[in-house]
């Protein structure tokens, strides 16, 4: 089932809800667990605090079905097929198995994984380039996420994507997100008016609520995240952030959400979206990183 046995001896490989294949990590600083379906992050938990990921009760653990929570990773397209023929929202990426290449302990107790995609006949079929994707993932008292791309193949490309972060909170109109002051966004709200006027305001959630921000610091701030404990998201190659709640209608007609769920989290992605696309050349190669780590209140900016 598994790629390989268990390299290091903070990590083993389990057999998750529907028979997935998943990685757990735990070490002296954190404990995390992995899909190698689209590599996704399913929980971030550092030892004597709560997990600070939502992981939906309902989502789907299917081959080849998204997984509602962690960190899903959207590529080669943010949002839905760009061209308009039906192909997977998000991408291909979060539906696919991915190979675990390496995987370590530090001498300062964190765990380093390394997990592989590659092309392939059905990769191809998609969406027609050859490209090798690496997720770096860092467990410990930080979790440090870093996607990168390599155009393997003879012919240019361009994409969009996004580290899809789910964030637990403790109470849906108490979070905030700091940072954003001053960047104008792109409301992705049905019916609302496409552009946002920038404010000198920390973001709150009031009902159904989807933002593509363009133009942002490299540093933002969750407040009201699981715990009480403030959030600092660190950004490196992408200057986008996607602002995402369902609110109570739509979540309740989510089958891998449903009614209340929408209460329990909010999404601050790390992107390249909008304006924002990557064009790579044969050879060319890009990388997108976040850490996420707890800061004392008043620490920020």
């Amino acid at each position: 089932m598994h790629d390989r046995p268990a390299p290091t001896a903070s990590l083993r490989p389990v057999d998750g809800p529907g028979g997935l294949p998943l990685l757990r990590v735990d070490n002296p600083l954190a404990r995390a667990t992995v899909s190698l379906q689209g590599a996704q992050v399913l929980s971030f938990q550092p030892h004597g605090q709560p997990d600070w990921l939502f992981l939906s009760p309902r989502a789907r653990f299917e081959a080849g079905q998204a997984i509602r929570g962690g960190v899903p990773l959207c590529w080669p397209w943010f949002g839905p097929d760009p061209d308009g023929l039906g192909r997977p929202a998000h991408g291909f990426a979060r539906l696919r198995r991915w190979s675990l290449r390496g995987a370590r302990d530090g001498s300062d107790g964190a765990t380093e994984l390394e997990l592989v995609l590659r092309d392939d006949e059905a990769t191809r079929a998609l969406w027609p380039h050859a490209f090798e994707l690496r997720l770096d993932i860092r467990v410990g008292a930080t979790l440090r996420l870093s996607l990168s791309v390599h155009n393997s193949g003879d012919s240019a490309f361009t994409l969009t994507q996004a580290l899809h972060s789910y964030f637990a909170v403790d109470r849906l109109d108490a979070a905030r997100v700091l940072g954003l002051e001053g960047c104008g966004f792109i409301d992705q709200v049905p019916g609302a008016p496409p552009a946002g006027s920038a404010t000198q305001e920390a973001l709150r959630f009031s009902g159904r609520l989807d933002r593509l921000y363009q133009g942002v610091p490299d540093r933002l701030q969750l407040l009201g995240a699981a715990g009480g404990q403030p959030l600092t998201l660190h950004s490196a190659g992408s200057r986008t952030a996607v602002v995402w709640n369902p609110g109570a209608e739509l979540a309740a007609d989510m089958a891998d959400l449903g009614p209340g769920a929408h209460q329990h989290f909010v999404c601050v992605e790390t992107a390249n979206a909008g304006d924002e696309r990557i064009a790579l050349p044969p050879g060319g190669r890009h990388r997108l990183t976040v850490e996420i780590a707890a800061q004392a209140a008043g620490a920020f900016p």
